[in-house]
């Protein structure tokens, strides 16, 4: 009869040792922030939207009110009216501002207030009887106006290059950046 036999237990050779698991799974680890880091670098700083919204409120912007109104009720959206504000390029009745803002995801019957124009800003003509052409020219244009045409009428009780009147008359109602005629005279004494 042979000795005691005594089994040695060592680590099977396909257990990896505890440095190698370490090692695998800092790696995942470093994998597994990489991708998260690039999901969120495509959704972040993609130039284009990744995935598009269902509904987006459209753009009103410009349009007259009736083309508003239903370029947002056909999406199922309801349209509310806010007080007409002056704009001084939009024609009376359009639309120049829109809330929520176009392009924003929003669900159906949600409201969009819509801002229509009121038309450019009105002003009345100054009075520019008696003064110099010249100088009437200068309070025109600190009013809002521009130099229009200049007509030259014959008035042998007043001087030379003095304004008679303006066409629109004084007190008229304009649009700011409107055309005011000069009635200046003519006549020499």
């Amino acid at each position: 009869m042979t000795g005691p036999r005594f089994r040695r237990h060592l680590a099977s050779p396909r257990e990896p040792s505890p440095g190698r698991r370490r090692l695998v799974r800092d790696a995942a680890v470093v994998v597994g922030i990489a991708a998260v880091g690039f999901v969120a670098a495509v959704f972040l700083l993609s130039p284009v939207p990744v995935m598009q919204p269902e509904h987006q409120v459209p753009r009103v912007l410009g349009l007259g009110l009736d083309s508003a109104r239903q370029a947002l009720t056909e999406p199922g959206y309801r349209v509310v009216m806010a007080e007409a504000r002056e704009h001084p390029a939009a024609p009376r009745g359009t639309v120049v501002w829109q809330d929520p803002p176009p392009g924003l995801a929003l669900e159906r019957g949600a409201t969009v207030t819509l801002t229509p124009s009121a038309g450019q800003a009105q002003a009345p003509v100054p009075d520019l009887s008696g003064l110099e052409a010249s100088q009437a020219a200068t309070i025109l244009a600190a009013a809002g106006f521009a130099v229009g045409a200049i007509d030259t009428v014959i008035d042998r009780q007043r001087d030379l290059g003095i304004v008679l009147g303006t066409r629109p008359s004084a007190g008229s109602a304009r649009s700011m950046g409107a055309e005011v005629d000069l009635i200046v005279n003519g006549a020499t004494r």
